[in-house]
């Protein structure tokens, strides 16, 4: 089994890859081999006090590591692969026993899982490593799948789907994959020259993808319900803010860092001083890796000076996410205490 994911995964046997490419937890049984990755979202919070904006910020919480997630970005599908929808199949009757979503095929993972069962055949090596050095993060990202978790579940030596299946469900790093949190998968079967069956599925989990048009809307729409369930006042849309967040956003993806500099090397602060925007207060929202509004909110919100920060006495608000080549989001959140108020 292997997986690589955002948030954490372990377990029995497993092989997890907290991302950057940390590699922990390797285990290997008859039955197969399971890998599991897993990375978390990077956040970056920097506020401000007092009437004038200083670009000496003091910085709240460190960049967490970033991941390799994102959408999976679809080729046009192939004929249906009879191996691959009867792997899909028995995988989803386990799923649904625990009643769990069922999965679908997606022809990216499909190729992925194909290219390396025909590897592991023509070398006549059941493991997760490729002959070219690559883990299962690595060929699954050369197909174009951008990912927020993928795993891997091989195994060899079984004649069918089923006996497969059985393998790998008797082996619980094998399972935890199976009833995991992914949504797609794809599988192939390849024999080797003595006829030997060496079989792989990868799984995977796509980023939720942004739109710069209307995710924005979509992360105030989350920052106001996260306050409102505090009893805080609702965040204003400022356009000022909204057009430094989003030219922000631009740059952060455009360098795929969240230390967010323009070609000057200015950051918003300095932007918004320069521009004399009127604030008595600004905070700034940083964080890359995830596409869904509420799950960026709920991952500030699980630390305590971000979440004291988030639930402040602002009152306007500005939101910028662009993606980089990668298919990466980030996001950048501006927060003010207009002047006067």
């Amino acid at each position: 089994m292997a997986r690589d994911s955002h948030p954490n995964a372990d377990g029995e046997g497993a092989f997890e890859l907290i991302e950057e490419n940390t590699l922990s937890d390797r285990a290997v049984d008859r039955r197969g081999l399971a890998m599991r990755v897993s990375s978390k979202t990077a956040i970056l919070f920097v506020i401000v006090f007092g009437a004038r904006i200083d670009s000496g910020a003091t910085v709240l919480a460190q960049k967490a590591d970033a991941p390799p997630s994102a959408r999976s970005a679809e080729k046009s599908p192939p004929p249906p692969d009879p191996l691959a929808e009867a792997l899909l199949a028995a995988h989803n009757k386990v799923r649904a026993e625990e009643k769990l979503p069922p999965l679908k095929l997606n022809a990216r993972l499909n190729e992925a899982a194909q290219a390396h069962a025909r590897d592991m055949a023509g070398h006549g090596k059941l493991t997760h490593e490729g002959t070219d050095g690559s883990a299962p993060p690595d060929r699954i990202k050369r197909t174009g799948y951008v990912y927020k978790e993928c795993g891997e579940n091989v195994a060899d030596g079984q004649d069918d789907v089923r006996s497969a299946m059985r393998s790998w469900i008797e082996s619980p790093p094998h399972r935890k994959n199976i009833l995991g949190e992914f949504t797609e998968m794809g599988g192939a079967m390849v024999k080797s020259a003595d006829g030997t069956a060496y079989w792989c599925v990868d799984f995977g989990r796509p980023i939720q993808p942004v739109d710069a048009t209307t995710s924005p809307a979509a992360m105030v729409e989350a920052l106001n319900k996260a306050r409102s369930q505090a009893g805080k006042a609702a965040l204003r849309k400022d356009d000022r803010l909204m057009r430094t967040a989003g030219h922000f956003a631009r740059e952060a993806a455009r360098r795929k860092s969240l230390d967010v500099k323009d070609e000057d090397g200015d950051n918003p602060f300095d932007e918004l001083r320069k521009s004399r925007y009127p604030a008595r207060r600004l905070a700034m929202t940083l964080a890359s890796g995830d596409g869904d509004p509420a799950k960026v909110v709920a991952s500030w919100l699980e630390r305590e000076e971000e979440r004291q920060s988030l639930l402040a006495g602002f009152d306007r608000v500005g939101v910028g996410v662009a993606s980089d080549a990668g298919g990466i989001p980030y996001w950048v959140v501006l927060m003010a205490k207009q002047a006067g108020r």
